[in-house]
């Protein structure tokens, strides 16, 4: 098991902590952390970042419902939130500002999150994935 630096932990838990907040002020139950949904966030991440280094062989992965069925979760619906920036906290707020019509949206009833720095360019690179249905 590979475990992020202490700094990025410290930061998805900031993350999950705002997920959390923002859903609490809709009408919606809370939306619960899922490994899986992690996963898919991750492999995300890894895509774009491998895309901003010139090493991928395919442009980074814009919908993360196909990952997720081959991940072996059950849901039919799913929405990537993406932020990047120099600065994590910005690149957090990016992501947490595309879900403003996801967050009410309760057929969405899992997340996972993934925070990578890509450090050619500099950039922190959130990936929020929401999933359910």
């Amino acid at each position: 098991m590979v475990l992020a630096p202490p700094a990025v932990a410290d930061s998805v838990v900031v993350l999950q902590d705002a997920v959390a907040s923002l859903r609490s002020g809709t009408s919606c139950g809370p939306l619960r952390y899922s490994p899986v949904v992690e996963q898919a966030a991750d492999i995300v991440n890894k895509s774009t970042s491998d895309y901003l280094d010139n090493n991928a062989t395919h442009v980074p992965i814009a919908d993360p419902l196909p990952g997720l069925k081959d991940l072996g979760y059950g849901g039919n619906k799913a929405v990537l939130l993406q932020g990047a920036h120099k600065n994590e906290a910005s690149a957090i707020k990016g992501a947490l500002l595309q879900g403003y019509n996801a967050f009410p949206d309760c057929s969405y009833t899992d997340f996972g999150a993934s925070i990578v720095r890509n450090e050619n360019t500099g950039y922190n690179l959130v990936s929020l994935v929401l999933a359910g249905g």
